[in-house]
């Protein structure tokens, strides 16, 4: 019910405000009013399925709320209509930054240098940070190129070679040798040895002794002629085999 006011009237006694028993009855009933209220009925309630509730408990007649408390880097300000929760315009206040090797923790005043090491450069450009390979991308701009393996040439060829300085090479050889050769060669040998073809004494299927008189002109040739190809008797024969190929039909 809505409380019933007492008319007063405009001025003392003018005749125009309720008389004193009308008064005393709004007075009455009023007061029945406030007598028929269950002020049990009077709480408050945090609305919301989560987040923390400001509203604790009810004490008698006593709405009881939690205060606000400003946590680090966070203001409070209140005025009569509003608390106002803020964060101060800082940024991140630390920053860790951590490496193949070590890390390092950046406060609001730290400063961080990332510099190259061999071969890369670095460079910052409208906001941007670029770390970039400066060293030797191909293998023909490289001065000092080395192998830290095997190289497989998938069966392609080694072309303008100048000089070869190996302890070995296994397989086909084509080209100019100049200099000693140690060790054995194993295969067929095509071109000159000091400028001497020795492809005839060589090759395969073919065992030319040469003419009756000879005229020697190298040392291979001297060393042809002058030993004898034992092939053994016909008790105690060479156990060797001369292949010298099919007869031509």
């Amino acid at each position: 019910m809505a409380v019933q006011l007492i008319n007063i009237g405009n001025v003392a006694n003018d005749g125009t405000g309720d008389d004193l028993r009308e008064a005393m009855i709004k007075i009455n009933t009023n007061f029945e009013e406030l007598d028929l209220r269950d002020d049990e009925q009077t709480s408050a309630s945090n609305l919301g399925d989560t987040g923390e509730g400001l509203f604790l408990r009810r004490n008698v007649y006593d709405l009881e709320f939690k205060k606000i408390s400003a946590g680090a880097n966070i203001t409070l300000t209140a005025d009569d209509n509003k608390i106002v929760i803020a964060t101060p315009d800082i940024g991140v206040t630390d920053l860790t930054v951590t490496a193949d090797t070590g890390s390092v923790v950046l406060d609001d005043s730290a400063a961080l240098t990332i510099s190259g090491g061999a071969d890369i450069s670095t460079a910052i450009v409208g906001g941007v940070l670029t770390v970039a390979y400066t060293g030797v991308t191909d293998l023909v701009s490289d001065t000092t190129p080395q192998l830290s393996a095997d190289l497989d040439a998938q069966a392609n060829n080694l072309l303008n070679v100048g000089t070869i300085s190996t302890s070995g090479i296994t397989g086909p050889l084509t080209g100019n040798v100049t200099g000693n050769v140690t060790g054995n060669v194993v295969g067929n040998l095509t071109g000159l040895v000091h400028d001497i073809d020795i492809r005839p004494y060589f090759a395969e299927n073919s065992a030319d002794f040469g003419d009756i008189n000879p005229t020697v002109t190298n040392l291979i040739e001297f060393l042809i002629y002058n030993n004898d190809v034992d092939w053994g008797s016909i008790i105690a024969p060479n156990t060797s085999t001369l292949d010298l190929g099919a007869i031509a039909v």
